[in-house]
């Protein structure tokens, strides 16, 4: 009778917090969204809060919000935003340090994700929401490889010093010369006609030294150092003389395919595609790899970013409520609960977790990642164009169809045509 006492006293006092609240939320449909799925009657005991949740292609999800998300209407309280559609939707979204302070789930502080992966949500100089995945270019090296003593020996004969994983793109260079050797591939780069070859050119020009666009009072400007731009583009067209067959059209399935067969020592990878590599099913290089941030260019370490935000828009009547569901996914005890079941966090100490590194190694690159993340030029409502134009041309370059001095100067001039056509 006492327990029963204490359990209808709890629900009383969620009751006291929320009322009968009811909150819609929209989301991508994935394997990390599941987890709220199989966890969200945990949420709703704790608070009293009901969650209408709803899950839908990641494809779709931008014109969903845009029909239900406007200045004077919120058919949901709380809505995923990819970091490239920030710029469509931050002047409707609530700045986060106006949220409420949570009255089950403690507000999430700024200390607590990495600052570059909190800047997934930056609009104007200020936060608008949270971030709920910490996707970030992570490093996988084949650690078997590294510390191989017939390998160890021979690299340091020839280079003159210890084979480990690379900590500098120069360093990268020197491995892959020295795996080519072997027969394995150095490296794998991404050169499908597609978003993710704009993400290696803004990796490799920010290890170099440059950004290729920041904002200036509110406005996008070229900012790209053409010399240390170049230097990055032969660079990059130097690595490729260390990659697979079909090297000039690889994209993810093509990448995923080489390393998990074996035959690739180092390159990047998404969070999210990680998990094949250390699948039995699918890799023979399970249990072999080791995780870290990319390796520093002569300027920086640069580790490109495509977070998903949660922001409350300002028409939204149940701000509070709203706000408690996103504090409970990127809270520390929930946050295990919710790994465990397939959500990738986003919070430091979750990502150094001892216990969910046993099944997630590759969380500790996630962390190291994070402190280097950086965006590409998506504050901008056009980002599309922008990005097909610095993907376009960098392809040109580092696969050779156009000179690379000439590639600079036709992606500095096609995307200023664009910023003097929209913001001009």
């Amino acid at each position: 009778m006492k327990k029963l006492l204490v359990v209808l006293f709890l629900a009383l006092l969620c009751l006291t917090a929320f009322g009968a609240t009811n909150i819609k939320v929209l989301a991508w449909d994935d394997a990390h969204t599941q987890a709220w799925v199989a966890n969200l009657k945990d949420f709703e005991k704790a608070t009293g809060i009901k969650v209408d949740l709803e899950l839908i292609p990641s494809g779709s999800m931008l014109q969903k919000t845009s029909l239900n998300v406007t200045e004077n209407k919120a058919n949901y309280d709380l809505v995923a935003i990819d970091e490239g559609n920030v710029a469509k939707f931050g002047d409707l979204l609530v700045p986060y340090s106006k949220w409420p302070e949570g009255k089950t789930f403690k507000k999430i502080s700024t200390t607590e994700i990495p600052q570059a992966i909190f800047e997934a949500a930056l609009w104007k100089g200020e936060i608008q929401g949270i971030p709920i995945n910490g996707n970030v270019y992570v490093w996988i090296t084949r650690k078997d490889l590294v510390e191989d003593p017939q390998f160890k020996k021979e690299f340091m004969e020839m280079f003159g010093y210890e084979l480990r994983v690379p900590e500098t793109l120069d360093q990268l260079a020197n491995m892959a010369e020295f795996f080519k050797t072997k027969g394995i591939y150095g490296w794998a780069p991404f050169t499908k006609n597609t978003e993710g070859a704009t993400c290696e050119a803004i990796m490799f020009f920010e290890a170099f030294g440059t950004h290729f666009m920041q904002d200036v009072a509110g406005k996008y400007v070229i900012t790209l150092d053409k010399e240390k731009a170049l230097e990055a583009i032969l660079f990059y067209k130097r690595l490729m003389q260390y990659a697979p067959p079909g090297a000039n059209d690889m994209g993810h399935a093509e990448r995923i395919a080489a390393f998990s067969d074996g035959k690739v020592f180092s390159m990047f990878q998404w969070p999210g595609i990680i998990p094949s590599h250390e699948n039995e099913d699918e890799s023979l290089v399970v249990g072999k790899i080791e995780y870290t941030a990319p390796p520093a260019g002569p300027s920086a370490r640069a580790a490109v970013r495509g977070c998903w935000i949660l922001g409350i828009p300002k028409a939204s009547t149940n701000a509070a409520a709203a706000a408690e569901f996103a504090y409970w996914l990127n809270s520390y005890d929930a946050g295990i609960k919710l790994a465990e079941d397939g959500m990738t966090p986003v919070r430091t100490d979750l990502l150094t977790n001892p216990v969910l590194l046993e099944t997630n190694p590759w969380y500790e690159g996630m962390a190291d990642s994070g402190l280097f993340a950086v965006s590409r030029p998506n504050r901008a409502a056009f980002y599309p164009e922008i990005s097909e134009q610095i993907k376009v041309n960098w392809l040109a370059a580092v696969l050779g169809t156009v000179d690379p001095v000439t590639a600079i100067n036709n992606m500095v001039d096609q995307v200023q045509a664009l910023l003097d056509k929209y913001e001009n």
